[in-house]
């Protein structure tokens, strides 16, 4: 049965009150009856985690009307189960609003016309839905009412100090000791929609959406639980935006990091249809109002990307399957996404060029001394935040999220350490090694080293993350956001000058750029670069790349002479290039070498381990002691199936024996393969080639 709760309906209010009791009654039975919350009772409940309700300061609930007083309980009942919350502070801010709750409660129920908490209105949960941005912070008017409270002290404002065009500037905030009861407010109200089924709900919380397989989203949510809130679309559109956001998530397209751009992305769609009609509904909408007007609105807005076109493409499809009698079909296809303007790139630019400025993006060598002096005055843990990010090349996230126990010794070289850290962005590890007596590798090794000693000084044990933070007893790590805002402030200190004289704006990525094209004018392969950044493929890292002709001469003075090998020993001499093509990467890096199957068939190859013995592999000279290992590896491999083969054909298994017989036929040829491989590369080319049958890629083609 879908619980929709109105207030104003004696079903619903009671239907409310009950859904409030049973999930009381679940945690503990004497909950909902018991009207002093104290010590015992709750140390008796194993789910409450909060180590801060002494026996003289019960929590009391005395005085609140029947369906208040439950929404409060089960506020607190949240609460005390949430590790993020167990702190003392946490609980004392929370008792002035809970005497005012106790002493006026029945009165701010009269003062908005209602009868329970979550039926006051809120400025971000607008029953019929909003146009244009939504509206953030709580309802002025009752924490007006809170602050008029006789018990309630005045309270200076709160000064923040933040940086903006260059400059530092300051803005006032209400105390948090006064916006509290907004909290109350809110959190009750998204209790209260969570009573309703999954594909009814306006409040989808992260928590019942994603699980912990995607890594770090519930250290990433540090005090509140994070959730996409459909209130902000009006009610003709809700179903529809829902729909398709669950449907996304439930079939892995949509991750925890981007569903809160997504959703924004289709608020565009809703501000244009209610601009556009007076009354939108679902028969408003047709192929013209979505191919030709949609986009032109969007152009004149001067929307980014494309993104908030084509999203809103599928959630329209996604209503039309589910609802073919309220939605209409259309015919429009993603190509009138070519008439959008990509505002983003610069005038006259265009995607090629906006591109292959790339390398552009990156700081100066002059910012990047500017910064690491400017850095050094900013709060800990900052300095070495920004020392492990610029010197490892790391996405700012993976930067701030690295592990305690990221860095430990070589098992197989005395002279490097591993330094190991989670890449969120292509979901795998990646493992740096850290020479010792290299200079920059030692900085990186210090700052880690002195960051570990002070993290179990000051919290006297390791913890889970190298830069923690800790709300209650739940452990997150240090916000980039943090951070950055601390540079910035170092950076209008110091004045650190961007290259065209303007007061440089701090971000964590040009500092990845900076990596990715410093290892290019140090000559680098493309390989390198892929590898030292963690990117998924090798033109990701070409993006980083704005100077191409050192990386040539660096393939040149390698050793090998940047040469690669086919399965015959010969030199083929034009693979090199096909691996740093940008656009059209032509050759594919494999294990030891390199594929050109795609540059010379188009095709790609499905067979594991059959490389050595294909006519498109190419080995990498740079890698003779890798195949020296894989020959030692196929000559034991050859030994135990020349056994098992006997021991088969003894035992009269003919058809195993056969299917052993090949494989040990072509572990034999592996193994000649490998062979002239190696003889082929310790020769220094002695053989120069001959000329291929499938036609060869030209850098030039088009």
């Amino acid at each position: 049965m879908d619980l929709e709760l109105i207030s104003h309906d004696k079903e619903g209010a009671d239907l409310y009150s009950a859904q409030m009791e049973a999930r009381l009654n679940a945690i503990s039975p004497v909950l909902a009856q018991e009207s002093v919350w104290n010590k015992s009772l709750l140390d008796e409940t194993p789910c409450f985690v909060n180590e801060y309700i002494a026996d003289r300061s019960p929590i009391s609930f005395v005085g609140i009307p029947e369906t208040p007083s439950l929404e409060v309980k089960l506020y607190w009942a949240n609460l005390l189960s949430d590790p993020r919350m167990n702190s003392q502070s946490i609980v004392q801010r929370r008792r002035l609003p809970m005497s005012w709750l106790m002493a006026c409660c029945e009165n701010t129920l009269q003062k908005f016309g209602v009868t329970c908490i979550a039926d006051i209105p809120h400025p971000e949960f607008p029953q019929k839905g909003s146009i244009g941005p939504n509206k953030k912070g709580h309802n002025k008017d009752l924490i007006a009412h809170f602050m008029l409270f006789d018990e309630n002290p005045n309270r200076a404002m709160v000064k923040i100090q933040y940086t903006k065009s260059g400059e530092l500037k300051e803005k006032e905030y209400t105390s948090p000791q006064i916006t509290v009861v907004g909290d109350f407010h809110k959190k009750i109200i998204i209790q209260r929609d969570q009573f309703k089924s999954l594909r009814k709900r306006n409040i989808l919380l992260f928590d019942d959406l994603y699980s912990e397989y995607h890594v770090r989203y519930k250290d990433l949510q540090k005090q509140k639980s994070s959730y996409a809130n459909l209130y902000q679309f009006p009610e003709w559109l809700r179903d529809a935006v829902r729909e398709h956001i669950v449907d996304k998530v439930t079939h892995g397209e949509l991750g925890p990091k981007t569903l809160t751009g997504y959703v924004a992305r289709l608020k565009h769609f809703s501000n244009f249809m209610h601009e556009t009609f007076e009354r939108p509904s679902p028969s408003s909408i047709t192929d013209v109002i979505i191919g030709d007007m949609f986009v032109d609105w969007g152009n004149a807005k001067g929307l980014y990307g494309r993104n908030w076109y084509t999203d809103t493409l599928a959630m329209l499809a996604t209503a039309a399957r589910k609802w073919p009698d309220i939605w209409p079909s259309l015919t429009v296809s993603g190509r009138s996404s070519k008439k959008i303007k990509n505002v983003h790139y610069k005038e006259g630019l265009g995607r090629l060029g906006y591109a292959q400025e790339g390398g552009g993006r990156a700081y100066s060598q002059r910012i990047v001394d500017e910064l690491y002096f400017a850095v050094k005055h900013a709060p800990s843990p900052t300095p070495c935040v920004f020392t492990l990010i610029m010197g490892a090349g790391m996405r700012s996230e993976d930067g701030h999220a690295i592990l305690f126990d990221c860095l430990d010794e070589d098992p197989n070289d005395a002279d490097f350490m591993l330094l190991t850290f989670w890449q969120s962005k292509v979901s795998k590890w990646n493992v740096k090694p850290l020479h010792k007596n290299n200079k920059d590798h030692a900085q990186i090794i210090n700052a880690i080293e002195e960051q570990r000693s002070a993290v179990i000084k000051r919290h006297g044990k390791k913890t889970k993350y190298l830069f923690p933070v800790f709300n209650g007893t739940h452990e997150s790590f240090t916000s980039p956001a943090y951070t950055m805002g601390e540079i910035k402030k170092q950076c209008v200190s110091t004045g650190v000058l961007s290259d065209d004289g303007s007061p440089l704006s701090f971000s964590w990525h040009p500092l990845r750029h900076t990596k990715g094209t410093s290892m290019a004018k140090d000559g680098h392969d493309i390989l390198s670069i892929m590898m030292e950044l963690g990117h998924a493929s090798p033109d990701m890292a070409t993006a980083y790349i704005n100077n191409r002709l050192e990386l040539k001469k660096k393939a040149l003075l390698q050793n090998g002479g940047g040469r690669f090998y086919t399965i015959e020993g010969e030199v083929d001499e034009s693979v090199a290039n096909l691996l740093v093509r940008k656009g059209q990467i032509r050759a594919t890096r494999v294990c030891g070498g390199a594929c050109t199957m795609p540059a010379q068939i188009g095709d790609w190859c499905e067979h594991a381990n059959a490389c050595y013995t294909c006519k498109h592999y190419r080995a990498d000279a740079k890698d003779v002691d890798f195949f020296k290992n894989e020959k030692g590896a196929v000559i034991n491999l050859i030994e135990e199936q020349q056994e098992e083969l006997v021991a088969l054909q003894e035992n009269q298994q003919s058809r195993m024996s056969e299917i052993t017989g090949r494989r040990l036929a072509k572990n034999k040829e592996i193994y000649k393969r490998l062979n002239d491989i190696v003889s082929s590369i310790e020769a220094d080319g002695q053989y120069q080639g001959r000329e291929q049958q499938a036609r060869k890629t030209s850098l030039e083609d088009k």
